[in-house]
Formats: structure tokens, sequence, C-alpha cells
């Protein structure tokens, strides 16, 4: 399967797509759209698809990437599902995958966004489909995905409460890079998540995704709605290939404040999708289009309402 995206040229690539001089006050961002392995009861995929990313990372950091992004769930395999309590990782103190992450990353200059099971700090056992991001400068924090799945579709069924429980949580980070937003896959059809990051302050927003099929066009209208309601860059990295029956697409891709697909990877193989955004384009749009200064927040009330179930 393959598609053709509309784009604007990405200044990241030479005519002949060839890596060109990173420009002043812009970020390189490399979506790393990777095949993952997956955990049974026998077998820890942990260690594999570290060191495939231990090998992306250092080949990102050495073309002048910033951030690193993989996809959701990349480091403990999606669909591993109910051996996840052999594998999920631990974050704090980091166990050793966490430890040979941030070894690997300190000292480059680049940060990194990974996808993997965690276990929750406080709870024993509880598991959080969670995205880590770390920079030269140790751990930065982590993101639990807060709408967990669960519904079925034309490919098939959405199992993730089964093994994962939801996060109460919409941080945003402080980096050098900027303030960024992270969510996960399935947060992006609420709308109120990447709205609520924006309204905290995020500069750039990112989803770590495994993108199943079945939901291409929903991936292409609702990332051109989450960038441009917020005027603000807005990028998915996803895992892909075929795990236990589920076809992850792919189609990774960087959108921009205005919803211009300026990069964007293959469906249904590996990619590693590169480019250089502009921070100064979300200030633009928002200082042209007055998307925030418009709202008028009394009105929304209903939005934070339980909705009543008979």
């Amino acid at each position: 399967m393959s598609k053709v995206i509309e784009r604007e040229p990405n200044e990241a690539l030479g005519e002949h797509g060839q890596l060109q001089p990173k420009r002043p006050g812009t970020i390189r961002v490399a979506l790393m759209q990777r095949e993952s392995d997956l955990g049974t009861e026998t077998h820890d995929p942990r260690d594999a698809n570290l060191e495939r990313a231990l090998a992306d990372i250092e080949r990102a950091a050495a073309q002048q990437a910033d951030l690193v992004i993989f996809g959701e769930m990349y480091l403990t395999g999606y669909r591993t599902d109910e051996w996840l309590h052999k594998w999920a990782t631990v974050i704090d103190p980091p166990d050793r995958h966490v430890q040979k992450l941030l070894d690997c990353v300190k000292g480059t200059g680049v940060h990194v966004i990974m996808g993997m099971g965690a276990f929750g700090a406080i709870m024993p056992g509880d598991v959080y489909n969670t995205a880590l991001l770390v920079g030269p400068d140790g751990l930065i924090g982590a993101y639990r995905k807060t709408h967990v799945a669960a519904f079925p579709y034309s490919e098939g069924i959405a199992m993730e409460r089964c093994f994962y429980s939801p996060g109460k949580e919409l941080p945003v980070f402080e980096t050098p890079l900027g303030r960024l937003g992270i969510h996960i896959c399935y947060d992006m059809s609420f709308p109120e998540v990447a709205r609520t990051q924006a309204l905290k302050g995020a500069d750039l927003l990112i989803n770590v995704s495994a993108s199943a099929g079945g939901f291409e066009e929903t991936w292409d209208h609702g990332l051109f709605m989450r960038a441009t309601e917020n005027c603000s860059w807005y990028m998915v990295c996803s895992v892909v290939g075929m795990q236990r029956g589920d076809r992850l697409f792919g189609g990774s891709r960087i959108v921009d404040p205005t919803g211009t697909v300026i990069a964007a990877g293959k469906f249904d193989e590996e990619d590693v999708v590169v480019a250089d955004i502009d921070p100064a384009l979300t200030r633009i749009a928002r200082a042209t289009s007055h998307q925030f200064s418009l709202r008028q927040p009394r009105l929304y009330a209903a939005i934070t309402e339980d909705v009543p179930y008979p």
C-alpha cells in the first residue's frame, strides 16, 4: 500500500535527497519509523529493540539531529500484551535498558522520545503505555497514555484496556528545544489533549503512535486539525509492520502550524523521516490568527462535565 502526500520542500534535504547543513534557529527532527520486536512468555524484546535504537540515535546525532523520536511501545513491543508484566521497564531508578539509553544520549546534544511499557512509581505491577523523554543531561520525564483504547475497528479490536492503566496527567516538558507536549496515538482523537498542552505553553506537539490499518484517513485529517487548531507544529512517529495480525502502517509525518505536511514516511515499511522545523512559525501563526486570544472559555464548561449516561 502506498500513498502520495503533497508537501512543501523539506529544507533538511537537498535536491537529490542529501542531508543539508542545519540552518541557525531550526530544530532537526528525526522520526524513526521502525519495526519492533515483540515479547513472549520466554523472550524479552527489549535487548534487540534497544540495540537497533541506539544505533539509530548515534547516526541521527552524527547528522545534527536535535530530537529523535521512536514509535508507541517501541522498546517493549506494542502487541506484547499479556506478557507486559514480565517485560515492562522501570524508569526510576532506571533499569538497565533505561540506563543504556541514558548513557547513549549523554553528551550528544540529542533529545530522545521512546515509547515503552513502564511500571508506575507507586502501585507495584501497574503498567502504563509510556513515552519516555531523555536528554544529554539525563531523564526529563515520562508521559503516560491517558486515553487507553477499547473498541472494534475495520481490521481488528483495540484491547489496550486489558493491559494498561490510564495516565492521569497532561504534562508539558521544558527542554532546551522548547516546551514539548507529548501524547500517544489514540490521544489524538481527543482534541482536549493537544489543546490543554498548547494552553500550558507547548511549542511542539508530538504524537508517539502505532498507527493501525483502517485509520489512514483519520490520521490525515486528525494531524491537520490538531496542527491548525493549535497553530503548532504537530508530528507523529509510528512503529510499522505486522504484529500478531495487526497491520501498523507507519505514515509518520511532520505537519507545520498551517497544516502543511513538510515530510512524511512511507507506508508499510521502515523509514526515517528527517526535517528541519522553524519554531518561529508557531509564533507567527498564533500572532496572526489570534486563535487563543479569541477563545471564550466560559462557554466551554460542558467539555469538562461527565456525560449523563442514563
